[in-house]
C-alpha cells in the first residue's frame, strides 16, 4: 500500500491534521442539529438506516459481536432494536462529543473513543462495520485520502473474525459536490481483493449513489449478502442522491 504519510515526524502530522478536520466537521454538524441524522451529517433518517439495511447484509448479525468504526451518536443501536436483533454491539469514534451523546442515548452500550490506526489492534469482533466514515474528504487531497481510507480498511479487517462491511460514495453520479470523496467501485474491490482476502462481495444495487463492500476472512456463510436478505422499504425517490448533509 502507498503511503502518502510518509514515516516521519511530518507524515504523521499530516494524518493527525486529517483525523483532526475530520473531527471538526462533524462536531460542528452535532451541535447545530443535535442528535439527528442530520447531525451525523445525513441528509434523512430514511437514508440513514438504508445504509444501515445494506451494511447488516454481510451475515445474519445475530448473537455475533459487532463493532462499529465512526459510531457517531449511537443510531445504528436504534437500527439495531427496531429489527430485534440481539448483537454483542460496541462503537468507536474519534469524537469526543459523539461518544458522549452516544453514551448519554444508550446508557450501558459501550462507546469508546478510539482512534483503531493508533497502535496494535487491541480486541477482535466478529464483524466491523463503518457507515459514511469515508465519504466526506472535506479539503484533504485525493491521493492523501485514499490511502487513509486504505489504512483503516485495513485495519477494520485485522480486527475482524468474520468480515467487515463499508460504504462509498460512487464516481458514477450525475453531479459532484466539493468536499465529498467518490471512488471507483471496481478499485476498491481489486484492493480488498489483492490486500485482504479474496472474499469479497460488492452491493451497488440500492437507491443511493454509493457502493457498500463486504470482505470476509472465508467464503461467506449462507444467506450472507444484501440480496439474500429482506430489503428495506425503500426511500421515495427523493431520497436517492449523495445524501451527505442536510443542506448541501
Amino acid at each position: 500500500m502507498s503511503d502518502r504519510y510518509g514515516g516521519g515526524p511530518e507524515g504523521e502530522d499530516a494524518l493527525a491534521r486529517l483525523k483532526r478536520s475530520v473531527v471538526e466537521h462533524y462536531e460542528s454538524r452535532l451541535a447545530r442539529y443535535g442528535a439527528t441524522a442530520r447531525g451525523m451529517d445525513w441528509k434523512d433518517e430514511a437514508s440513514q438506516n438504508l445504509r444501515f439495511e445494506v451494511l447488516s447484509g454481510i451475515c445474519n448479525l445475530g448473537g455475533r459481536s459487532v463493532h462499529e468504526v465512526g459510531a457517531g451518536a449511537g443510531h445504528f443501536v436504534d437500527y439495531l432494536a427496531s429489527r430485534g436483533l440481539r448483537v454483542g454491539y460496541s462503537g468507536s469514534d474519534l469524537s469526543a462529543a459523539m461518544i458522549k451523546s452516544a453514551r448519554t442515548r444508550h446508557p450501558g452500550v459501550r462507546f469508546e473513543r478510539c482512534d483503531i490506526l493508533d497502535g496494535p489492534v487491541r480486541e477482535s469482533h466478529d464483524v466491523i462495520l463503518c457507515s459514511g466514515l469515508f465519504h466526506v474528504s472535506l479539503r484533504t487531497p485525493e491521493d492523501a485520502w485514499l490511502d487513509f481510507v486504505k489504512r483503516m480498511v485495513s485495519r477494520m479487517f485485522e480486527m475482524c473474525r468474520l468480515g467487515i462491511a463499508f460504504n462509498m460514495l460512487s464516481s458514477r453520479v450525475d453531479y459532484r459536490k466539493d468536499g465529498l470523496y467518490y471512488s471507483e467501485s471496481a478499485d476498491m474491490l481489486d484492493f480488498c481483493r489483492r490486500e485482504l482476502s479474496p472474499h469479497v462481495a460488492l452491493c451497488d444495487d440500492y437507491p443511493l449513489y454509493e457502493y457498500t463492500l463486504y470482505v470476509y476472512r472465508d467464503p461467506p456463510p449462507p444467506g450472507s449478502g444484501w440480496s439474500a436478505g429482506v430489503g428495506p422499504d425503500q426511500p421515495d425517490a427523493d431520497h436517492a442522491g449523495t445524501q451527505r448533509g442536510g443542506e448541501r
